[in-house]
């Protein structure tokens, strides 16, 4: 049994570390772009008003898709961080539940592979948002700069 507790305490580890760089990107996310992209936003729709008309319709796919980014961000943010907090707590659980042979070795690799499922899950999520925040970052200040050069004219 020694063997197989120590076989199933690896890929807890594992866990742990990619849940700790998964907390770290989700800070670094959450400090890096909403701010940045809430404070452009606000720039550009207020200029709206002293584009030309025609040019008006082109900014709003661009406005639309980064409010929708962000909007899902904030309602996503408490989740992942719940999520981030929960499955952290159910893993030091079941290292000590497998230490003290609390559950078996079939029933630890079914918690196992729950808390797996949950981690990659929460993985893919804040890789989700990293890239559409990156994107739509990258969207305003393009935007911008066009309506900084079109009302300067």
């Amino acid at each position: 049994m020694a063997f197989s507790c120590q076989s199933r305490k690896e890929p807890i580890a594992q866990l742990q570390e990619q849940l700790r760089r998964d907390s770290v990107l989700l800070s670094e996310i959450q400090q890096k772009y909403p701010d940045n992209i809430r404070s452009n936003f606000s720039w550009c729709d207020s200029m709206l008003q002293y584009l030309p008309e025609e040019q008006i319709d082109e900014c709003f796919p661009v406005l639309n898709l980064a409010h929708a980014y962000l909007s899902q961000f904030d309602d996503m943010l408490p989740v992942m961080q719940h999520d981030l907090s929960y499955t952290r707590q159910q893993l030091v659980n079941l290292k000590n539940d497998i230490d003290t042979h609390f559950v078996n070795d079939s029933l630890a690799a079914i918690y196992l592979a729950d808390e797996t499922a949950v981690a990659d899950t929460l993985h893919n999520r804040i890789l989700y948002f990293q890239d559409r925040l990156s994107s739509q970052d990258k969207e305003l200040k393009t935007l911008r700069k066009t309506i900084s050069k079109a009302t300067s004219r």
